[in-house]
């Protein structure tokens, strides 16, 4: 017979099929096996899911193997955690469209009253570079675990800075856990599955990354957090969708004030004046949190170790070259003698991971 965590796994991997349809279905039939044998009449004329959904059920079911999908994703390190487990993050629970099950790579890190959520601009300037790099290695050392998206620009740099400051991060995705997008961010997301928190997705493990799957992971950024920061946000950005929802869900919203000039500004400086709390320090986020001014993480070498275990040989070479001095990028090409295309690769990545500062006049240091 098919046990409930089974029933769960084939309702979130079946193409076209979001939470709040097998939320409907789980509240019409009360029962995870009774949603498996039950025919499609019950489904749209009962729990009230649209035909085209219910059709799509019928065709995964036909095809659904659970024994073959574990052994997909398990030798990869990812678990999967549904509702029925102790291990579910809890923060979740109370969100309108919760999902059913989850995928984790890494170890999930304490959430709710412990989590900020940051998000921002794919495209941030270099003020916000500096801003979010600054506070989240603060609130990272502080315990805070550092909640955002795994995309470019904020998230990414959110990410780095927390694995950086020996902190705990949860990137939640867009995709499935073994199509990571973006692909750059391979060695970003094996530092954070390597001792500093996980990343999670509700979507099949092979799912790639599609534009209607990110406002769906917005409502799990901000429903893991107890408040959110936005750091850049244009008027129209993505990012107030995150505020928006984490409003709904009776989150604190933070926002970076910005000159008034920049467009990249523009959303949270109008989130500021519709309420959300300026932040000028790290101070002003952590005084709402149950954090004490001694309680601080072990930022031991462990960090930079796990950092380093994880960087492919020509990231290596370049720190070598680099040893403890500045260095002129045609310095590094010469010494490493790697393409132009690969070297300005590297860098970008060493410098999100926070291990390399890039100076002006096309020069680097180790951090």
């Amino acid at each position: 017979m098919m046990q409930d965590r089974d029933v769960i796994l084939w309702l979130c991997t079946t193409q076209g099929v979001g939470s709040l349809s097998v939320r409907a279905l789980q509240d019409y039939f009360g029962d995870w096996r009774a949603i498996w044998t039950a025919d499609a009449d019950e489904m749209i004329r009962g729990a009230g899911v649209r035909k085209n959904i219910v059709q799509a059920l019928a065709k995964g079911r036909a095809a659904f193997d659970p024994v073959a999908l574990r052994r997909l994703y398990e030798p990869h390190g990812i678990a999967f955690v549904t509702v029925l487990d102790p291990e579910f993050p809890t923060s979740l629970y109370n969100l309108y469209d919760p999902p059913s099950g989850l995928f984790i790579l890494g170890d999930l890190p304490p959430t709710g009253d412990s989590a900020l959520g940051v998000v921002g601009s794919r495209n941030p300037t270099s003020y916000g570079k500096l801003v979010t790099r600054k506070l989240v290695s603060d609130l990272a050392s502080r315990a805070l675990t550092i909640v955002s998206g795994f995309a470019r620009g904020i998230d990414t740099i959110a990410h780095s800075a927390a694995v950086g400051a020996g902190g705990r991060t949860l990137a939640v995705l867009g995709s499935g856990l073994l199509k990571l997008y973006p692909r750059e961010n391979t060695p970003l997301a094996r530092a954070i599955a390597d001792g500093h928190g996980c990343l999670l997705s509700e979507h099949h493990p092979l799912m790639d990354a599609r534009p209607g799957n990110f406002p769906a992971r917005n409502r799990l950024i901000s429903g893991l957090s107890q408040g959110v920061l936005v750091v850049e946000a244009g008027a129209r950005s993505g990012s107030l969708i995150t505020a928006d929802q984490a409003l709904e869900q009776g989150r604190d919203v933070y926002a970076i004030p910005g000159l008034i000039t920049s467009d990249q500004s523009a959303g949270t400086n109008r989130l500021i004046q519709q309420g959300a709390k300026l932040v000028l320090s790290s101070q002003d986020i952590l005084e709402d949190f149950n954090v004490s001014p001694q309680e601080t993480i072990n930022t031991s070498t462990s960090t930079s170790t796990s950092l380093m275990q994880n960087l492919p040989p020509e990231a290596l070479k370049i720190l070598e070259m680099i040893g403890p001095f500045e260095r002129q990028l045609d310095d590094l090409l010469l010494g490493t003698g790697l393409s132009t295309g690969v070297l300005h690769t590297q860098l970008l990545q060493l410098q999100l991971l926070g291990l390399v500062n890039a100076l002006p006049g096309g020069r680097y240091i180790r951090s």
